[in-house]
């Protein structure tokens, strides 16, 4: 566990029980005044989350982090320590659908199946509060009007509910869900360790996000040579496994140097045609010239020539990738999303790479589309000869 705790912010570490008596002190966590996790942890002198319960979630969920789980694994056994540590009912983990409309099942423990199959969960009628950032509990589940399957809640035996949202900068991606088998009102100290799991739980589902997305991006490479095959699936995969509104790849032609669309994933037709003239010219130029390009509000920003059609297609954000072949861009990998979303540096890296992938798929493809080409030339070269041959007389044939 040595290794993972490394990478652990102090308030992670402190709750886990990681601490010496030198920082066992109440002068905040960067030194600056800000609430330490201990002084939290001993409001009103009580102890309501011990460093056992503690110690005994975050082990697990490191483990399986340093084994590099998948990522619904990896949440199975979140939930079970987290169920069996804080003696609750069940605990469930769901994330939100491209569209953001629905919330889909990730990993569970303590429900039954009949329950985990009693329909979609509607994001905004639902949690709509997690959604937003905000703690949501609620004391009675069959009486509160936010609780969307009253009756299946009660044939589980579910009292009591808290859904915490899983937030990474600003942005939900989904909520982890803790149920009571009878009532009970979570106290201030419980809510925000269970905020500190959910964060944990969000890093490890980005992190095995990530490593999915390389991995079938590598496997699709791979996998085929056929050009418009190869960026299908990479506009496939970037678009399921981030969980995007959309995503399309531009190659930039030969003769016309023009960008010219050429395979994309969860937009609509009309949009995607007419892409090619829907940035700057000083945006294409520093995409092409090789950097990434993030627009955060793409209905309204400088960059962008038609805004309009980002309203109309439903796009807020966007994220501009180059594909860079010998030092030449050869095109542009977009990824779009619903709403406002900043994009990390991380996963600029991560696209960056992807994009690096994509770009050698395409020489690949090229290079047996031209070996392809001068074989079947070949072909039928050998063939024009031997029909040739046929037809004239041998010598020394007889007249």
């Amino acid at each position: 566990m040595t290794r993972w705790l490394r990478f652990v912010p102090p308030i992670l570490y402190r709750f886990s029980g990681g601490m010496t008596s030198r920082e066992n002190r109440d002068d905040g966590i960067d030194g600056v005044g800000a609430p330490s996790a201990v002084s939290m942890l001993h409001q009103k002198g009580e102890q309501m989350v011990n460093c056992r319960q503690c110690r005994n979630v975050f082990r697990v969920i490191g483990d399986a982090l340093n084994a590099r789980l998948d990522t619904s694994v990896m949440l199975e056994m979140a939930a079970r320590s987290i169920v069996e540590e804080f003696n609750l009912k069940a605990c469930h983990f769901r994330l939100l659908s491209r569209d953001q409309l629905t919330l889909e099942h990730e990993a569970a423990h303590g429900l039954s199946q009949q329950f985990l199959d009693k329909g979609p969960v509607d994001a905004e009628r639902s949690v709509a509060e997690a959604l937003e950032g905000d703690v949501v509990m609620v004391a009675d589940c069959v009486a509160d009007p936010r609780v969307q399957y009253p009756d299946e809640f009660e044939a589980e035996g579910i009292v009591s509910l808290l859904t915490i949202p899983l937030e990474t900068r600003g942005q939900v991606i989904g909520v982890m869900r803790l149920f009571t088998g009878e009532p009970r009102e979570f106290s201030d100290d419980e809510v925000e360790f269970f905020n500190v799991v959910a964060l944990f739980c969000t890093s490890a589902i980005i992190d095995s996000m990530y490593r999915r997305i390389l991995g079938r991006v590598t496997e699709s490479t791979r996998s085929s040579l056929d050009l418009p095959d190869v960026l299908d699936t990479i506009a496939r995969v970037v678009c399921e496994d981030l969980r995007a509104k959309g995503c399309a790849i531009e190659l930039i032609d030969a003769k016309t140097s023009a960008l010219e669309p050429r395979a994309s994933n969860g937009l609509g037709e009309g949009f995607v045609e007419c892409l090619p003239n829907v940035f700057t010219a000083d945006v294409m130029d520093e995409v092409t010239g090789g950097s990434c390009v993030a627009i955060f509000d793409g209905q309204d920003d400088t960059g962008v020539v038609l805004g309009n059609e980002f309203a109309r297609e439903g796009i807020s954000s966007i994220l501009l990738v180059p594909l860079i072949s010998r030092g030449k861009a050869i095109g542009v990998l977009s990824v779009f999303t619903n709403k406002p979303y900043m994009f990390s540096d991380d996963e600029k890296q991560l696209m960056a790479v992807v994009g690096e992938q994509c770009s050698l798929a395409i020489d690949n493809a090229k290079m047996f589309a031209a070996l392809k080409c001068r074989y079947e030339t070949l072909v039928d070269d050998f063939q024009l000869w031997f029909e040739h041959s046929q037809a004239r007389p041998q010598r020394g044939s007889a007249a």
